[in-house]
């Protein structure tokens, strides 16, 4: 095969896996606190970045991201445009204890459960925590692990990608 057939054929099953990832991701199903399901796409902007933290009630280094990132959210939000939400990975009896969790917590974003593991299934998610930025349906960045302090490297890596550099 020539180079241009290879190159070709490469572009084709890389459209065609995009296109079934944006699909899958189009179609992922989230739980709201309230109980209601909501489909991930009717939450996200176009152009907008969006901070996707997986975690569980049952991982101390998952909740321990979360805070860290809610002691400083009003003012990530005033320094960088973008959208956060906390997907639980709870599944079960586990996903009833996600509620209290954040009321005790307090956290100040949107909480979801992927109770049918639709959203991290998308997104190819295997770690708790895992922290994704996306924008129109594009991973730009994937991190897994939280140790203290990495709240503020995920800061700058939100700046830098708001103002176009990876």
């Amino acid at each position: 095969m020539t180079r241009i057939r290879i190159l070709s054929l490469l572009t084709c099953v890389l459209f065609v896996l995009y296109a079934r990832a944006q699909t899958s991701l189009d179609k992922a199903q989230l739980k709201n606190l309230r109980g209601s399901m909501v489909s991930f796409s009717s939450l996200t902007q176009k152009d907008t970045l969006i901070l996707v933290c997986f975690w569980s009630t049952s991982s101390d280094e998952s909740v321990s991201e979360l805070n860290a990132i809610n002691a400083n959210y009003e003012k990530w939000k005033r320094a960088v445009p973008f959208h956060m939400m906390a997907v639980s990975a709870d599944e079960g009896m586990d996903a009833n204890k996600v509620r209290p969790y954040v009321n005790m917590n307090g956290w100040k974003f949107d909480v979801f459960t992927d109770v049918n593991g639709d959203l991290r299934t998308a997104l190819n998610s295997k770690a708790i925590p895992q922290t994704i930025i996306l924008k129109d349906g594009k991973v730009l960045f994937l991190q897994s692990g939280f140790s203290s302090g990495g709240e503020h490297f995920l800061l700058e890596k939100l700046k830098a990608l708001a103002a176009g550099k990876s």
